[in-house]
């Protein structure tokens, strides 16, 4: 779905209108899937620079599509011009996922993204092949818990 507009987010919920105009309901699946935001990004200037069209009740950038989504973490990630791009695994995540932020236990995620991918914590971000980012990317988006919910039309 090619979402054109939020109308109004709740927890759990949020009510968007797509390209032709219709408005659905986008309730149950996770706030990655809702928001079109694979990576859980906050919405602000980077996100909005990418595409975003709004946010969630607590702040998750809403994209137009999941590839928008996709795109703006993997620019964020690996974009040259990106903070992020001479960091190391471990570092990045202590960015991307701060322990003050949700309940998050970045270097517990690190970890369990090392494991998963094969990438050393020291390693720096720039220096992944391009089947590795795709290969970390992917494990974000489990670890995220990405999940598919449900669309339902309103009037």
């Amino acid at each position: 779905m090619r979402i054109e507009k939020v109308i109004s987010a709740k927890k759990g919920l949020l009510v968007v209108k797509d390209s032709n105009g219709t408005k659905f309901k986008r309730s149950s699946g996770t706030v990655a899937w809702r928001c079109n935001n694979p990576g859980n990004l906050k919405n602000g200037p980077f996100s909005r620079s990418m595409g975003s069209i709004g946010q969630d009740h607590i702040g998750h950038a809403v994209f137009p599509t999941r590839e928008h989504g996709l795109q703006a973490q993997f620019v964020l990630l690996f974009g040259e011009d990106s903070r992020y791009y001479n960091m190391t695994l471990k570092d990045a995540i202590r960015r991307y996922a701060p322990s003050g932020d949700a309940n998050n236990e970045p270097d517990k995620y690190s970890r369990w993204l090392s494991n998963k991918t094969d990438i050393d914590l020291n390693t720096k971000l720039k220096t992944l092949s391009q089947e590795k980012r795709v290969a970390l990317l992917e494990s974000m988006h489990i670890y995220e818990g990405y999940k598919e919910g449900k669309d339902t039309k309103v009037k």
